[in-house]
């Protein structure tokens, strides 16, 4: 086994640290959100940002990550660190004392949202099974960035920011069912196409 093999995207998770590190804080000194200094980082040193020139300029091959793939890997980890987080912090009685919020609260945003979101996308012309999938997906939020910026306004135990946590946790939940649809509905659309 070479070196290179032994940890698997341990140079891009070294680059997205060092990068993260650098930028970050100067994004909270500039007070803006840590979140933005995430996003600007990923732009600036993923796939399609500064990688693109990797190709006239190759030292941009060691401070950027070229293949997706590493960076499939290290959101797969920031997605189970951040359910660990959550799963830290919610217990089953906080869960059973707040089951209005997120069961009927939560439920009912992504219900009429996703319902919102079909609607407009059968109007452009998808289909049906598109329009769902479409409506489904694009009526959840991002946890982590949604999250982080309750937390650095100060409005996480607020009413306000309770119901934003049920909201969260209820779109949370639904990924699973939302990912089972969508594999019921690319099936029934794999087998119509080879049926016909």
């Amino acid at each position: 086994m070479e070196h290179g093999e032994q940890i698997p995207y341990f140079r891009d998770l070294a680059i997205f640290l060092t990068a993260a590190g650098i930028i970050v804080p100067v994004f909270h000194r500039l007070k803006l959100s840590p979140v933005l200094g995430f996003l600007f980082v990923g732009i600036l040193i993923g796939p399609y940002g500064l990688a693109l020139f990797a190709d006239r300029l190759p030292w941009l091959r060691w401070v950027t990550i070229g293949e997706i793939e590493g960076v499939r890997v290290l959101a797969e980890f920031g997605i189970i660190f951040l359910l660990f987080m959550i799963g830290l912090e919610l217990s089953l009685r906080r869960l059973w004392q707040m089951k209005r919020l997120v069961f009927g609260l939560g439920a009912a945003q992504v219900l009429l949202t996703g319902l919102a979101i079909a609607g407009v996308a059968l109007a452009f012309g998808n289909s049906g099974p598109a329009a769902v999938v479409l409506g489904a997906c694009l009526a959840l939020s991002s946890t982590a960035i949604v999250m982080q910026l309750l937390i650095e306004g100060r409005r996480a135990a607020t009413p306000a920011g309770r119901a934003s946590f049920a909201i969260l946790l209820l779109q949370d939940l639904a990924v699973v069912p939302i990912l089972f649809l969508v594999g019921l509905l690319a099936a029934a659309a794999t087998g119509g196409s080879e049926g016909g």
